[in-house]
């Protein structure tokens, strides 16, 4: 949940900033995300040395998402994080998926069809958030800070009938290049 608030922070931030908005442009025209992880000193340098947007608490849990850039501009700091391969708790699986009610709140569904990692899991919940808050349909929930719920269904027949149901904001179609084949859809946004 926390990435994809961040990202969606990210984009606003720095898509009007003459600094980044080349580079945010650019990067609308083939998304991508890598989800690194910082330790210790790391996060502190990252803090104190990179532009970031992030969701959460600093001192506590949170997320930060930097502007989009080449992996050749990366920082020296940046360069040493490591990619985030490590477990956080379960996403919870559900025979249900909850059902519409809060308009200003999302739920992120992750396709029980496949296996991703915790990394490749918070990079496509961000796409995800990206999407939906592209489609300018969900601005109370850009504005009350991208709060959402992350579920798995039960079953890949609950999946794909969300996929095509009248409650999608956004769909992760998957590009193919680490994890799963190309065209999975990997995450849905649902009002």
């Amino acid at each position: 949940m926390l990435a994809g608030a961040a990202a969606v922070a990210c984009l606003r931030r720095f898509e009007a900033d003459e600094a980044w908005s080349e580079a945010v442009d650019a990067w609308r025209q083939r998304p991508g995300k890598v989800t690194l992880r910082a330790r210790g000193g790391q996060w502190d340098a990252v803090l104190r040395e990179e532009d970031f947007a992030y969701a959460g608490d600093l001192d506590g849990a949170a997320v930060l998402a930097l502007p989009p850039r080449r992996r050749s501009a990366r920082s020296e700091t940046l360069t040493k994080l490591q990619a985030m391969a490590s477990e956080l708790e379960p996403v919870p699986t559900v025979e249900d998926v909850p059902p519409a009610g809060d308009s200003d709140r999302l739920v992120y569904v992750i396709n029980p069809k496949i296996e991703m990692s915790t990394g490749k899991t918070m990079a496509q919940v961000a796409h995800a958030a990206t999407g939906a808050a592209a489609t300018g349909r969900v601005e109370p929930w850009v504005a009350k800070g991208c709060p959402a719920r992350v579920v798995v269904p039960k079953t890949g027949r609950a999946f794909d009938e969300l996929c095509a149901g009248d409650r999608l904001v956004a769909k992760v179609e998957d590009a193919g290049l680490t994890e799963v084949p190309p065209g999975t859809i990997t995450v849905l946004a649902i009002a």
